[in-house]
């Protein structure tokens, strides 16, 4: 109970501590603040100059609310106030942004990289946040004075707002990611040689050298002590110091290590130096004595490989400090060394000893030596990652790298022995899917609109050229542009799209040839029809007359309309009803009358309306008369006069009547029998010709004749309501496109347009419209749509292009008279062209002048100073020394000296010599250089020299200029080999490579590059040795090692073709026939050009045979034979004209044409054997026409004719009166082609395809002629066939395609392939490909051959550093020290035969490790002793990002440290050297077989890391075979998914149960208490071999009850309760905070805020 008492006490105290604790601030942190406004604008009395600008400044609470400002601090308060400065005019040339140098790149939060973001966009190449940093600038605005010394006065930043951009004062960097070091395995143990030896040691190498605070490398050395019992016995009389060096002296003479290179206070020139001895120096040796030290490639401090000096950036110096800066001259120091003796303990000893010494016989070492002050390579900060290339994945899977690239400058160059200059260029590639998108999702073909439909025409006189087509077939061009699908379209390489499907370039295309309207003939005028029909009372007194004709071919919309299909005439006394008269019955003889004499005749009239119904007599009889329906006529007597039948009625002499003209016809009939005694008597002559009117209509007519339309005119919004987008469609098939831009005010949208339409005369003539009633009037408005007008729209510019590389091969930068600054372009394209009257399109490309170039291109070059004196250190007076120059970059020969990274870039990577060694000999006052390298043996049995010359006063001193003491020339035979000349292989292809030698062609409109010009073509070409060795080119006169001959690729010549001839006549009269035109070749075919068309066509001809008729007049008089004149009855002759005519019947126009026109068959006879009939004679009438033959025709049948009785003869009776006529009757047999003939369908051979219109190509119709023929080839009439009952053949015509040249065209060529080149004999082809972009049709180009193209690889011989093996380490007579050892590097031409160096240098670009010389050492007695240097390690770089640089490691290991004042350990254990080659190499956890689970190189070898960060696996296969388990990657280690509960065996996960449920049925019985299974991890548990004491955990089953459980429970219930009572209880005392907090009131507020809420406090005593 007092426990509980005490709790809930403690509680209370707390709780009111806390409490008060609110009235004070945390921390003791001030409760009222000063806060500021933002600045003003300045303000200066007179508008600029000198002002100020306020703001405002107030007292607040921590909170954010304002107080008065009596509580803040006065000492604290801002200024509100400050002075400022507004340029004027005339300061604004004076103001300029001045921009401080770059700082660290330092880490930053995510949330900060997105508000840089914000402001700067992040470095291409690398978007991952973990690498970027942020690196910043001071950025301000002076005002700079243009007096003697210049003065910059910061003025605020609004001021260069006017006159230019502010300069981004911060950017995105990378910061370099930290790389750990990677260790390989222990190698063997040493051994351990003697009884004294107490240790031996193993020693591993670094792989990877740690950079940019990676973590260090783990210890490199492995010791463990000897079994010194087994040693013993073997190595009992070894020595551990001995070795199998020689016995040691008792006095050791030691070098020590060259000192730094010293300043050169104390360095004087060589021809300061007057004295000289005629002895060798004593103290210092001759000159072999002296020697070159190598420097250590590459060598630098553990924690500092690959950091080089870096140089802010440049900004605000001068003219002069720019140009002291870029002037690099090194300076002649010396360096110093200890040359020490030593006794056999080590200790420093008089050095007289070691050189009395018996076994010491040289001189003494130098310890003074003339140097070059180093100075280590300094460069600038690396610049932002570029993209270079753009990347993507292909739909194929080809991946095109993503490649990025970043520069650094080289600022000062490397001086003496200092840190050579690095890499001054990275690329990355991103070769990874994950991180490059889809080539079809990053980029697509943009295709510019089509062109017109355009053909070629080759004109002799101007070539080549495209015209467009009016009518008919042609091509359409246009232009493929790849374009950045995501960013506007903005036009990008074609390479980027080179994986995409292509968009054609080129379609064939048809332009609507302009069909005009035809119509048929005019059928024949109508009655005279009144205009309208009264039912009471008389017709109008003029009505009109109509005709139509029918529209064989409807009009196209380019096409002329159709004329009018109707016509009207006025006519006089229309009538709505007239008389309709039949035909006249026989004669019928009167009464009484029984053979021959009067009788009567009849007919039948009717009166009809104008509708053809029969009405009263009464309404024709109240305007005309009934014609008769009966009158007498005669039926001759045997002495009756007896005329012939009417004849036919001639032609109408007119087509139509006018007053001044009127047509007539004619008939006439003859006398065939004369009158005899008491007959009748014959009609007066004129009785016997009839003439009458025909074609009475009038000569013109009146039709409505309709203009064109006129243009659209929009309606007022107001009045579209009519206008419904339905009706508007049909007359626009594309108003979805614009019928939501109709809002335009009045210039777009729904409208009407009209047209006029005339009433004209005759097509010629316009007359008033009443004339043309009752003709219905054309329409003359109707709805149109006027197209909104469409801006266009283009894309964004693309990127500059480069400027050209061929530049002027001039070093000033004038502009000569003439030439043509370089130019760089950019352009865009269009996506949506303008129409309807929208703005057109802007410019679509522009040029300006090169940037970097102005008019010329800028070279830049080094500049050299001149060589210094030959210096030497002051105490030393001859031997080798060093001359020093200036070395400069400067730009086209001007004194404007520049970065010398802009040289080193053109250079490659190369500078001049700063220093150079000299001699001084020290006998003679003479000073030469050094020899030069030897010149190259050109030709066999020639010689190669070198040279050195005297420098300064030597030159002018006598025994310098002895060339037997001093040559200045030495000369070296060349080996005079034989070599031999040896072309091998076939040649190659006529290549055109190079600018200029291909000659542009034309395809498609469009200039093709790389088809035709003067090329070369190769072959391989040996140069061989006597023994068949690959040599040099140039030992056998060449250079390239191929053999070259020049070619002509013939350009294309197309075939071309003269102009039609006109079409040649029909080869039928009439009917179908066939009829050609041709042209001629002027110019045929050659190497590959278009082929020659077709030379002929053919067309159908037609003119139907039925419109040729025969017409005969009446016959003659009978001319009778003179024996019966007299009598004037016999037999005689008689004539008629019988004419071919062509009748119009439309027209009602007859026109004569030659027989041959009409059928031959049918044509009438034109004289005929007559008889006249003598008085009491029979006469008969003529002969009917021949009946037809049965089909089909055979002999055995017969056809007839037949005639009638006209007057019968006197001495008939009756029933036989026949007796005394001839036949009445006429037949004749059928024979065929004769009397009888036969029909039959026939085709005419079909015609040449001919494009619509007349256009060369395109759509066109084949064609032939379907006719009904005659057995005798007679073309007669279709009904003659079709009553055969034969079916017609199928359609006559049928559609065609004149093929419209498309060329083909292909790509350029591709670049060579020469991964399959190699060096020496074995030769290799390189290959080149381009493919086709557009398949050539039949009728255009053909494809230029080849597609792939082979070129043999160059014959040149391999070249390989050969680096021999170091010398021992050359002391120079010491025992121990620092020394030197050397080594030969040469350059061999096929492992055998050494050669210049420079051909390894050009073979091998990024060889290293090419010392002659290496510092060395060899320890002393108590010296630090260490491992040899290993072998330099894989060459690491970055294989995700695809780097192409990285670095190799190369190291040593401690084996045995320094005693007391031994020479200490090396702090370089290992060194990097920069790389290129070599395959690049990860790093990865693997599980070995023991289960143990280590970091592996990619190429087998274990390491020591390398794999920090990346997955590890699980050893065995743990995971594989337990349900509901996963591997941890972190850990490696096999756990439990979430809720599961796991249980190990021995280090084994056995399985994972859910509640202490177990997921397998077989592993049941491990789930139950007792057994071996545990739920303890591996790395907690213990077996019991390991630990004794084993563990033993309870867990409960479910099915148990546990007591102690509800114990616990019901304990913690009364815990609660007590709580709760006593709460309860204090709330109800006298303590008044607690009532208030107890009645769920809030504390009172603090007095500050007591007055501002009102609230009344009570008042609290203590």
């Amino acid at each position: 109970m007092r426990l509980t008492t005490v709790l809930v006490a403690a509680l209370l105290v707390a709780t009111c501590g806390n409490n008060d604790a609110r009235t004070t601030d945390d921390g003791g942190k001030q409760k009222f603040l000063w806060k500021t406004g933002g600045w003003g604008s300045c303000y200066a009395v007179g508008g600029c100059g000198e002002g100020r600008r306020e703001r405002l400044v107030w007292c607040s609470e921590a909170d954010g609310r304002t107080v008065l400002e009596v509580m803040c601090d006065p000492q604290s308060e801002p200024p509100t106030s400050k002075p400022c400065f507004t340029a004027c005019r005339h300061h604004r040339d004076k103001l300029q942004w001045q921009v401080g140098s770059w700082g660290q790149c330092l880490p930053v939060s995510p949330a900060d990289v997105n508000n840089v973001a914000a402001v700067h966009q992040p470095v291409a190449g690398d978007t991952r946040h973990d690498n970027l940093g942020v690196t910043q600038r001071n950025v301000s605005c002076v005002l700079v004075s243009h007096e003697a010394i210049k003065v910059h006065r910061p003025v605020d930043e609004e001021n260069c707002f006017t006159v230019a951009r502010k300069p981004d004062p911060v950017r995105f960097c990378h910061i370099p990611r930290p790389q750990d070091c990677v260790v390989g395995p222990y190698g063997d143990w040493s051994s351990c040689k003697g009884c004294s030896a107490v240790n031996q040691t193993r020693v591993r190498a670094v792989l990877v050298a740690p950079l940019n605070g990676g973590r260090p490398c783990p210890q490199l050395t492995d010791t463990r002590v000897c079994n010194p019992r087994a040693e013993c016995l073997v190595h009992s009389s070894s020595s551990a110091e001995e070795g199998s060096r020689a016995p040691s002296p008792e006095y050791k003479l030691k070098l020590g290590e060259w000192r730094r290179c010293e300043a050169p206070t104390s360095v004087v020139s060589a021809d300061l130096i007057e004295a000289r001895v005629n002895t060798p120096f004593q103290q210092h040796g001759g000159h072999d004595a002296l020697y070159i030290p190598g420097s250590s490639a590459g060598s630098s401090n553990n924690n500092n490989n690959n950091v080089f000096p870096v140089s802010p950036v440049l900004g605000g110096t001068s003219t002069e400090s720019t140009e002291n800066y870029f002037t690099f001259q090194p300076q002649v120091g010396y360096q110093t060394r200890e040359v020490s003796c030593r006794d056999s303990r080590g200790a420093i000893i008089d050095i007289s000893l070691c050189l009395n010494e018996e076994n010491y016989r040289s001189e003494m070492p130098s310890d003074v030596r003339p140097c070059v002050v180093a100075q280590d390579c300094v460069v600038s900060q690396w610049s932002a990652w570029i993209r270079t290339q753009d990347g993507c994945v292909a739909a194929s899977g080809k991946i095109r790298p993503e490649i990025y690239e970043r520069k650094r400058e080289v600022v000062r160059l490397q001086e003496g022995d200092g840190q050579p200059c690095p890499h001054i260029l990275e690329t990355r590639h991103t070769t990874d899917r994950d991180q490059l998108q889809l080539c079809a999702n990053k980029y697509r073909w943009l295709a510019s609109k089509w062109s017109p439909c355009v053909v070629t025409s080759d004109e002799p006189t101007v070539g080549p050229r495209l015209l467009e087509v009016g009518c008919g077939g042609g091509v359409q061009l246009r232009e493929v542009t790849c374009v950045q699908a995501n960013q506007g379209n903005q036009p990008v390489v074609d390479d980027l799209c080179e994986s995409l499907e292509p968009l054609p370039t080129v379609q064939r295309c048809e332009v609507a040839c302009p069909r005009d309207c035809e119509v048929g003939q005019w059928e024949p005028w109508g009655p005279c029809m009144p205009l309208e029909c009264p039912l009471f009372g008389d017709p109008p007194a003029k009505g009109y007359r109509e005709r139509r004709r029918n529209i064989e071919v409807m009009a196209s919309s380019q096409g002329l309309t159709c004329p009018s299909t109707r016509e009207v005439q006025p006519c006089p006394q229309p009538a709505c009803h007239s008389w309709v008269e039949g035909h006249w019955s026989s004669c019928d003889l009167d009464p009484g009358i029984k053979k021959c004499g009067e009788g009567r005749r009849t007919r039948e009239v009717t009166c009809r309306s104008i509708y053809g119904g029969i009405v009263e007599d009464s309404v024709c009889a109240r305007r005309q008369v009934k014609p008769v329906t009966e009158e007498p006529c005669l039926l001759p007597c045997p002495y009756d006069c007896v005329l012939s039948p009417w004849s036919d009625w001639s032609p109408c002499s007119h087509s139509c009547s006018s007053p001044r003209q009127i047509a007539l016809r004619h008939r006439n009939r003859t006398v065939i029998a004369p009158l005899g005694e008491g007959g009748h008597n014959c009609p007066d002559p004129d009785e016997m010709l009839q003439m009458e009117p025909c074609n009475t209509h009038s000569c013109h007519g009146y039709s409505w004749l309709t203009l064109p339309w006129q243009s659209c005119h929009p309606l007022r919004p107001s009045e579209r309501f009519n206008i419904t987008a339905n009706s508007v469609t049909t007359l626009d098939p594309e108003l979805d496109d614009y019928f939501n831009n109709s809002s335009v005010a009045g210039n777009c949208g729904a409208g009407m347009q009209e047209r006029e339409v005339w009433c004209m005369e005759a097509h010629a003539k316009r007359v008033p419209d009443s004339n043309c009633h009752p003709l219905q009037r054309p329409v003359s408005s109707r709805e149109c749509w006027q197209v909104c007008p469409v801006d266009c729209h283009v894309s964004p510019w693309s990127e500059w292009s480069t400027c050209p590389q061929q530049c002027v091969p001039d070093a000033s930068s004038e502009v000569r008279e003439g030439e043509v600054a370089p130019t760089q372009s950019r352009h865009r394209v269009v996506l949506r062209w303008p129409s309807g009257g929208g703005a057109r399109c802007p410019v679509l490309e522009e040029l300006r002048p090169c940037p970097l170039s102005g008019a010329r291109c800028r070279h830049y070059l080094w500049g050299e100073g001149p060589w210094s004196d030959c210096q030497l250190p002051a105490t030393v007076e001859c031997g080798m020394g060093y001359r020093t120059r200036a070395v400069w970059c400067y730009k086209n020969h001007r004194s404007v000296k520049v970065e010398p990274s802009l040289c080193l870039e053109r250079n490659n990577g190369t500078a001049p010599s700063q220093s150079e060694p000299c001699f001084v000999d020290c006998q003679w006052p003479c000073v030469l250089s050094q020899w030069t390298e030897w010149s190259s043996c050109n030709q066999a049995c020639s010689v190669r020299t070198r040279t050195r010359q005297l420098i300064g006063l030597s030159g002018s001193r006598v025994p310098c200029k002895d060339t037997g003491l001093f040559p200045l020339v030495e000369t070296q035979p060349c080996p005079c080999a034989r070599y031999t000349l040896q072309p091998t292989g076939p040649w190659s292809d006529c290549l055109l490579e190079g600018e200029g030698v291909s000659t542009s062609v034309a395809a498609n409109g469009r200039v093709a590059l790389g088809v035709c010009g003067a090329g070369s073509r190769f072959r391989r070409s040996e140069c061989l040795d006597a023994d068949g060795n690959l040599v040099e080119p140039s030992l056998c006169g060449g250079d390239s090692g191929l053999e070259e001959e020049p070619c002509l690729i013939p350009c294309p010549s197309d075939c071309r073709l003269g102009e039609w001839s006109a079409w040649g006549g029909c080869s039928a009269i009439c009917g179908p026939g066939l009829h050609n035109r041709s042209r001629q070749i002027v110019h045929p075919s050659f190497n590959g050009g278009r082929p020659c068309g077709s030379l002929i066509e053919h067309k159908v001809c037609s003119q139907s045979c039925e419109v040729f008729h025969w017409v005969a007049d009446g016959w003659s008089e009978c001319q009778l034979i003179v024996a019966d004149r007299n009598r004037g009855c016999g037999t005689g002759d008689q004539y008629r004209r019988v004419r071919c005519m062509r009748i119009d019947e439309g027209r009602g126009i007859s026109t004569e044409v030659a027989d041959a026109y009409c059928d031959p068959v049918m044509q009438p006879p034109d004289l005929n054997a007559c008889h006249v009939a003598c008085p009491g004679s029979c006469v008969l009438g003529p002969w009917s026409d021949w009946s037809d033959c049965p089909q089909p025709c055979e002999s055995s049948q017969e056809r007839q004719r037949t005639r009638s009785v006209l007057r019968s003869p006197a001495n008939a009776h009756d029933g036989a009166t026949q007796l005394n006529c001839p036949p009445l009757i006429e037949a004749q047999a059928c024979h065929l082609n004769t009397t009888c003939f036969s029909y039959s369908w026939h085709r005419t051979e079909l015609g040449s395809c001919l494009p619509l219109g007349g256009s060369p190509c395109g759509e066109g119709v084949q064609s032939r002629a379907v006719f009904c023929q005659r057995s005798d080839g007679r073309p007669v009439a279709d009904r003659y066939c079709e009553a055969t009952g034969e079916g017609r053949p199928s359609a006559s015509e049928k559609w065609c395609y004149v093929d419209c040249p498309v060329d083909c065209e292909v790509t350029q060529w591709s670049f060579w392939n020469q991964s399959t080149c190699h060096c020496g004999l074995t030769g290799g082809v390189m290959v080149r490909e381009r493919r086709v972009v557009t398949q050539p049709s039949e009728g255009g180009r053909p494809c230029p051959e080849p597609f792939i193209q082979h070129k043999s690889c160059p014959a040149l011989p391999c070249y390989a550093w050969h680096r021999g093996s170091w010398d021992s380490c050359d002391l120079q007579g010491a025992w121990c020290g620092h020394g030197i050892m050397s080594r030969n590097v040469t350059c061999l031409r096929g492992d055998t035969m050494p050669v210049e160096p420079h051909l390894c240098q050009t073979a091998a670009k990024n060889s290293v490790d090419l010392k002659h010389q290496e510092r060395c050492y060899a320890p002393c007695r108590g010296d630090c002793r260490v491992s040899e240097w290993s072998h330099w390690s894989h060459c690491h770089r970055n294989c995700q990002a695809a780097d192409v640089g990285g670095y190799e490691t190369r190291s040593r290991a401690v084996l045995k440290p320094p005693t007391p004042g031994g020479e200490p350990c090396p702090t370089a254990l290992w060194e990097t050297r920069p790389c290129f080659t070599g395959p690049c190499l990860t790093f990865g956890w693997v599980v070995g077989d023991d289960g143990h689970i280590s970091c592996q190189r990619s190429d087998g070898v274990r390491v020591v890391g390398g794999c920090e960060g990346k997955p590890k696996p699980c050893t065995g296969d743990d995971c594989a075979g337990v349900q509901h388990a996963h591997c941890d990657t972190q850990l490696g280690v096999c756990l439990c998914k979430p809720g599961y509960e796991p249980q190990y065996d021995h280090h084994q996960l056995l399985l994972c149960s859910v509640d202490g449920q177990t997921t397998s049925d077989d592993n049941a019985a491990q789930h139950k208490v007792g057994t071996s299974a545990s739920i303890i991890p591996p790395v907690h548990q213990t077996t019991a071999s390991e630990d004794k004491v084993q563990s033993r955990y309870y867990y409960p089953q479910d099915d148990d009850i546990s007591v102690w459980m509800f114990t616990m429970i019901g304990i913690g219930c009364i815990f609660v309760v007590f709580v709760a009572v006593s709460i309860y209880l204090m709330c109800n005392g006298s303590w008044s905070i607690m009532g208030h907090y107890c009645s769920g009131q809030s504390m009172p507020p603090p007095p500050s805020q007591q007055q501002q809420v009102g609230v009344d406090v009570p008042e609290v005593k203590p």
